[in-house]
């Protein structure tokens, strides 16, 4: 598993080594927006799958980033939230994102109330299948 690893990332480890070590879950890393996206949702489908298939639980990182976000826009609600929405596609039971802040980096989407910090991650929550 290598051919989508930007520089900045590496696999250090395999499913089968963390069986070995008893581990309970692996983690993976995705930078949705960056040039590598796609390459970064397939690699991590597929390790998601080994870890799956052997009963591991799936931690993933979404970090938005990339030429068409601005660096204000990485931390918007709309974007954090559909950041976490590709992790939740793509099957993992946890879900780091950074905090939503109230900026929009679409003006079109309507977030409604979004004021408050909680009321942004109950939006960002809703995004991944509402929570389930």
């Amino acid at each position: 598993h290598s051919k989508g690893l930007t520089s900045d990332q590496a696999i250090t480890t395999s499913v089968k080594d963390a069986l070995r070590l008893g581990c309970i879950a692996v983690g993976f890393t995705i930078y949705p927006g960056s040039a590598k996206c796609f390459d970064m949702i397939e690699e991590a489908r597929e390790i998601i799958a080994e870890a799956k298939s052997c009963g591991l639980a799936v931690v993933l990182w979404s970090y938005p980033r990339g030429e068409g976000i601005s660096k204000e826009g990485e931390t918007a609600v709309d974007v954090i939230s559909y950041a976490a929405h590709i992790a939740a596609l793509l099957g993992a039971n946890i879900i780091k994102v950074k905090l939503p802040t109230s900026h929009l980096e679409k003006e079109k989407i309507e977030a409604g109330n979004i004021e408050s910090l909680s009321k942004r991650i109950e939006y960002v929550r809703k995004s991944c299948f509402a929570g389930k």
